[in-house]
């Protein structure tokens, strides 16, 4: 091979390496500078800014109404991660166990809520929450965020699944052991990545939702409305500190979910 041709074979590579850069790039810089700013010590954003501090996140954490945003967040989210991993995983195991016909359909009902418009399933969350005189609760803030958590559970628990090797729990119970007790002992230990990751992604979820709890909400405010409830009136850099906040929770859960070894990809859990 001459050198012209090994020159030749790098161009593809440089393309890609070229192309995930501009990709990478686009995806983090409003988040760089959105973090920048949010130190600022000026009382209006710029960038970048005149000078640094943190005087805002000193004032979100002493802030009476921030707290009690954050608090009624996560709140919701202790509550509704919990519940989401044991009926996802009930879910997952019944389409993985249950009957093959009609299977699809089933999963495609029982996932849709990922691709449904949420401002459709707000609207009819509502109404249901008006019905039975629920409204700006908790009853209708857990059930409201399951809708939209459940599904994630179900694809990364049935994923799980698929790979499972059905052999292992069979030999529990050939050595005597129930089926309930051949799945808590074998079959949940090893999955147990999918479980890991279906209850960050619902934690992440619950705690970021904006559209559904907006058409429930009327006094009680979560930490995305009351974001949004700022916004109307004046773009403050608290907005900016409490997006940063929120950012650095997240970004610290997405790094436990990776560096736990749960990336799904093509039905298979990469460890």
């Amino acid at each position: 091979m001459s050198k012209n041709d090994g020159y030749n074979s790098l161009w593809p590579r440089r393309i890609m390496v070229l192309i995930s850069s501009l990709v990478l790039f686009f995806l983090t810089a409003p988040l760089v500078i959105l973090v920048i700013q949010s130190f600022t010590n000026e009382s209006y954003l710029s960038f970048p800014p005149p000078s640094y501090g943190v005087r805002w996140y000193g004032e979100v954490i002493s802030s009476e109404d921030w707290q009690k945003a954050t608090i009624l967040s996560l709140i919701i989210a202790a509550i509704v991660t919990p519940l989401s991993l044991v009926f996802g995983t009930l879910v997952a195991f019944g389409l993985e166990r249950g009957p093959r016909s009609g299977k699809q359909t089933l999963q495609a009902v029982m996932i849709s809520p990922m691709v449904l418009p949420h401002i459709v399933l707000g609207l009819g969350l509502f109404k249901i929450a008006l019905q039975f005189n629920i409204a700006d609760s908790l009853w209708a803030f857990v059930p409201a965020h399951l809708t939209i958590t459940i599904p994630f559970v179900i694809v990364t628990v049935g994923a799980s699944l698929q790979t499972f090797n059905v052999t292992l729990e069979e030999a529990a119970r050939s050595l005597g052991a129930s089926r309930f007790w051949a799945v808590w002992y074998v079959t949940l230990p090893i999955i147990r990545p999918g479980l890991i990751a279906g209850a960050i992604f619902s934690f992440i979820i619950s705690f970021d939702e904006f559209i559904i709890t907006f058409f429930l909400a009327t006094f009680q405010r979560t930490l995305p409305l009351e974001m949004f409830s700022t916004l109307m009136y004046q773009v403050k850099p608290s907005i900016a500190a409490v997006s940063a906040l929120t950012l650095a929770v997240t970004a610290i859960l997405t790094a436990l979910l990776m560096f736990r070894g749960q990336v799904v990809g093509g039905g298979k859990i990469i460890k």
